[in-house]
């Protein structure tokens, strides 16, 4: 038996643009119709600042040329996916705290893009410290989902981009607030653009997860107990092979957020460094919103084959993906066929902790 765990980052794009029903609501609500048909649920990260902002915007009268409330939309879409069995936990992208619309676009602090950089009090470059933000992001989706099922706990976090580390200060402000896992970190994974930066290119494909030491969520404390680190799955591919139809056609469909997305995380190159660029490996999230049937085939292989060799019994496999980026359903549609065939289950973060938490 293989155990996969859908999940989802509900959000807009990182520079703020983008149409919370056409790239949020709807895209998630034909993802919610799949997994409703074939009974499988997901995790949804719910990105709570760009919540805020919505919801502060629109309630102050500014309708950001929405007919609707979308804050509305977003927590009554929540609710919903909750209510019919999926996992609702916190995301945060700390740019959005300071944000502003004007002249039909939203401005962020790009200086406050990573979480660990957030300082613990607020101060003249940002109104809300690391303990508040975690603090009012966790009371936010309990207010919300409370009503529904008074036992609903928010305590797994997503850090927006993977800028996970340093996460000493963050770890033990996620302690501090009864949080008992993060998900943010991947295999091999590593970035040095404007904006992201980190490096995990230490941590092996066969650690399905660990129990975080007290410094760091990407290193072992070594004994089976304490804070998870539950890292998305990956594999080393070229970079120029990333770019299949699926991904062009994609990013074709959200053309101007691609090539700012790109920008903001590519150091400037030249014709020959971009083309030996390209030809690199990188670890590649398994993305189920984003891949082709023949990249999802290839993804599933490699984890089959990983967890036959396994040094522990359950050895459960964490996936990603976006609304906005969720055009073509054919790689998850595969997966679920694939799962009719053989011995795959999905699991939700919640129950992957309870499970680890049992072995």
């Amino acid at each position: 038996m293989i155990s996969l765990c859908l999940t989802l980052d509900y959000e807009l794009f990182g520079s703020g643009r983008g149409d919370v029903f056409k790239h949020i609501i709807q895209p998630t609500n034909r993802m919610l119709g799949i997994c409703e048909q074939h009974k499988i649920k997901l995790t949804i990260f719910f990105e709570v600042v760009e919540y805020w902002k919505l919801k502060e915007a629109y309630e102050s009268g500014t309708s950001m040329g929405y007919s609707s409330n979308p804050a509305t939309a977003m927590k009554e879409q929540i609710q919903r996916a909750y209510q019919l069995g999926h996992d609702v936990q916190l995301h945060l992208h700390p740019q959005w705290i300071d944000a502003k619309y004007e002249k039909g676009e939203w401005l962020l602090n790009l200086d406050y893009w990573r979480l660990p950089e957030v300082p613990d009090q607020p101060d003249e470059t940002i109104s809300m410290g690391l303990p508040e933000l975690i603090c009012k992001g966790k009371e936010t989706l309990e207010s919300i989902l409370q009503p529904i099922n008074s036992e609903y706990k928010c305590n797994i976090l997503r850090a927006g981009g993977y800028n996970i580390d340093p996460s000493d200060r963050l770890l033990k402000v996620l302690k501090q607030h009864s949080f008992i896992a993060d998900s943010s970190v991947y295999f091999g994974g590593k970035a040095e653009g404007n904006l992201s930066k980190y490096d995990y290119s230490n941590i092996s494909e066969t650690k399905a997860y660990w129990y975080a030491s007290n410094n760091s969520l990407t290193s072992s404390n070594g004994i089976s107990s304490g804070f998870l680190e539950l890292p998305i799955f990956t594999q080393k591919r070229r970079r120029i092979l990333k770019y299949d139809a699926v991904r062009i056609k994609s990013a074709m469909q959200n053309k101007a957020n691609s090539l700012e997305k790109f920008k903001n995380n590519s150091a400037k190159k030249s014709k020959w460094e971009t083309v030996q660029f390209l030809l690199q490996e990188e670890a590649l999230t398994w993305d189920f919103c984003l891949f082709s049937k023949g990249k999802m085939r290839n993804f599933l292989k490699a984890a089959i084959r990983l967890q036959k060799h396994s040094a522990i019994l359950f050895h459960p496999f964490i996936l990603v993906g976006h609304p906005k980026d969720f055009y073509y359903p054919d790689a998850l549609l595969y997966l679920i066929h694939q799962a009719g065939k053989s011995e795959i289950t999905f699991l939700t973060l919640t129950e992957l902790v309870a499970k680890i938490k049992q072995q």
